[in-house]
């Protein structure tokens, strides 16, 4: 009687501890996943492991992201809002990453082949503002490094923006662009083009 209890309990003890290693372990899956952590990105499961342009891509933005986390030197130097301002890039890039991803294969890959530089720019901009926790005994060189960064971090928000822009005139959500007046052959820019004010 006695073993069988001892029996009993070691298998719900094994039980419950495989239990718990497949919760942590699906935890620590979906973890690796997000680019920002604690923030969950819409990319598949399947892109924490695989090989595909979109899903390696998806992992450097988070593997900069995390770099630059984990790097307490940000926050020492008063940097903490050049790493948020990193995290929000490449969270912008990861939502339109996981849209790329999500084409019919005969598009997807030149779509994502379009990543590749802004993915590079976040990367260098991490790479920046970690120089700059290198280089802080000198003030100088403290704020070239920081600006370096500042510099590659508006780069990056500015070809965002375009292509933001570009995309919501495509998809109908803005209208085309105006063109400006052109004064007629008088220098007169009122009055319909090709008539004559008198």
């Amino acid at each position: 009687m006695i073993v069988s209890i001892i029996l009993i309990a070691a298998v719900i003890a094994i039980v419950g501890f495989g239990v718990a290693l497949t919760v942590r372990s699906k935890k620590d899956f979906d973890d690796a996943n997000e680019v920002v952590p604690g923030v969950k990105s819409a990319a598949p499961a399947s892109w924490a492991g695989a090989h595909s342009p979109e899903a390696k891509l998806h992992r450097r933005l988070g593997e900069a992201v995390r770099a630059a986390r984990n790097n307490p030197r940000l926050v020492e130097l008063g940097l903490a809002a050049h790493t948020k301002q990193l995290e929000a890039e490449a969270l912008a890039i990861d939502e339109r990453l996981v849209a790329a991803g999500g084409l019919p294969s005969s598009h997807r890959p030149a779509a994502v082949a379009e990543f590749e530089p802004s993915v590079a720019a976040l990367e260098d901009a991490v790479a920046a503002l970690i120089k700059s926790t290198t280089v802080s005994q000198s003030r100088e060189l403290l704020e070239q490094a920081v600006s370096d960064a500042d510099i590659k971090l508006q780069a990056l928000a500015q070809a965002r923006a375009e292509v933001e822009l570009l995309d919501s005139r495509v998809s109908g959500k803005l209208p085309p662009p105006t063109l400006p007046e052109v004064p007629d052959a008088q220098g007169d820019s009122g009055g319909a083009p090709g008539t004559a004010t008198g």
